[in-house]
């Protein structure tokens, strides 16, 4: 067992209980672990989040006490976390983005502190907070991105910035908020805003430059994409050419669709495959992209050297519900249908399900609801597609506004939709008589006899 740094007691033992407790299979996930270092997002680059330590127990945790504490000075939201290489510790805050290096053999003392310039722009077109979600370390370096969409390499020693690298523009509506994943030579990032009618992408830098060696969209025909002979998808519904594209709309709608990837990547040793997710499609209104809307809300298996993608499987075709596919692909072990040790992916989608899949092939081996949802059936395991509930999209009513008409008598108006989403809903009943998802019967006030199936405005007026 390794021996224990005294400095950083609070931070990795609250984490291997916490972590480990989460665990998939005691002792199986364990060779997948973490022990006295956390270097990658997520402690190991499977994507587990688990410790091998062990001085902290289900039965001692309630007992654990605070040993220090840094202050970042900043009031915005964290949802990263920190590394530790050796005896530091390495935390990115949110805008703007600076690396703060603690002294864990020293009470917490900090070493120093990076501040990189960051476009204040970049402040204004991030989607949803201004957050950073950590670092990787390697080769003496730590890495992460800026809101602005920089790639930033800094050296873990002395703070000093080795190399930065510009993967675009925030005026267009791009940020860039997710942690970096190192796979060798190769620094693995992706982007943010899909709301903004940004084109999602996977890139790789890299280590010891910066350079960027290839780039993969998520969106528009296979060469952009990186699909080539190699590729090979598994179900009928994923097969086929150029999907990218001939899943939009005519009016190349894809160039703005979305499936970013800006939450976390894993990686597996054994197959030397790359996972990572993709966001929502864009534009949020489904009524205006027609069709699977591929590759958004996937998830790709690829070749990290080069980008070329292996296989795919879209989890939400048609996403009309900002399913994103972007949550962790956690590569595990385990034993499977009689198999001692099956090459697993686990997955557990915004869309309610949790997926296990076999990581070679992208076959969903398991699909199951983890969460309350309403808006499938089930997931059909024969075609990998989701069973749509066709009675989910009811009638939901925005704020009513009243005004004057051309006769000078007073009116009342009211937009309503037929599903969640907001600006754009998609068409359906509603069951039994109800009036949206959470009421029955008939709504409240006047009522309109139309039988439309998307979203409407309704203005009334006394008889």
């Amino acid at each position: 067992m390794a021996k224990r740094r005294a400095g950083w007691a609070l931070t990795a033992r609250l984490g291997a209980a916490m972590l480990g407790a989460a665990a998939l299979v005691p002792g199986v996930a364990g060779a997948q672990g973490a022990g006295a270092e956390w270097t990658t997002p997520a402690g190991t680059l499977q994507g587990t989040r688990y410790s091998t330590l062990t001085d902290i127990t289900p039965a001692n945790v309630a007992g654990l006490v605070e040993e220090f504490s840094v202050p970042s000075g900043l009031h915005g939201s964290q949802e990263g976390q920190p590394v530790v290489a050796g005896t530091t510790m390495y935390v990115v805050t949110p805008f703007p983005n600076s690396l703060i290096a603690i002294d864990l053999a020293n009470a917490g003392a900090v070493k120093w502190t990076f501040t990189p310039p960051v476009n204040e722009y970049a402040r204004g077109v991030a989607c949803c907070d201004t957050v950073n979600r950590g670092a990787s370390y390697a080769s003496g370096k730590v890495v992460f991105t800026l809101l602005d969409d920089g790639v930033v390499a800094v050296d873990a020693v002395t703070g000093a910035q080795v190399w930065r690298t510009s993967m675009g523009e925030p005026l267009t509506g791009m940020t860039m908020s997710g942690a970096p994943l190192i796979v060798g030579d190769k620094v693995i990032v992706g982007n943010s805003g899909g709301e903004l009618g940004i084109r999602g992408w996977v890139a790789a830098l890299d280590l010891a430059t910066g350079h960027e060696v290839w780039r993969a969209y998520s969106t528009g025909p296979d060469t952009d994409v990186k699909i080539g002979p190699d590729f090979h998808a598994f179900y009928p519904k994923d097969q086929g050419a150029n999907l990218g594209v001939t899943t939009w709309p005519a009016n190349n709608m894809w160039q703005q669709g979305g499936g970013t990837v800006w939450s976390w990547l894993t990686y597996d040793p054994a197959l030397k495959l790359l996972f990572h997710g993709t966001s929502n499609p864009g534009v949020w209104n489904p009524d205006l992209r027609p069709g699977d809307n591929k590759w958004a809300t996937s998830v790709f298996a690829r070749n990290p050297d080069t980008g070329a993608a292996v296989w795919a499987y879209q989890v939400t075709p048609h996403d009309n519900w900002d399913f994103d596919a972007t949550n962790e692909y956690i590569a595990v072990d385990l034993p499977w249908a009689g198999k001692a040790n099956r090459q697993l992916l686990v997955h557990f989608d915004k869309n309610g399900y949790a997926y296990t899949m076999d990581r070679k092939t992208g076959k969903v081996l398991l699909a199951k609801p983890f969460i309350a949802e309403n808006w499938s059936l089930k997931v059909d395991l024969t075609t990998g597609a989701p069973l749509f509930q066709a009675q989910l999209e009811c009638g939901i009513g925005a704020n009513p506004i009243s005004f004057t008409g051309a006769d000078g008598k007073q009116r009342i108006a009211v937009y309503t939709g037929t599903g969640w989403i907001a600006g754009g809903m998609s068409g359906g009943s509603c069951p039994n008589g109800a009036w949206d998802n959470n009421h029955a019967g008939p709504p409240p006030g006047p009522t309109t006899t139309s039988t439309a199936t998307s979203g409407a405005v309704h203005v009334f007026k006394l008889p």
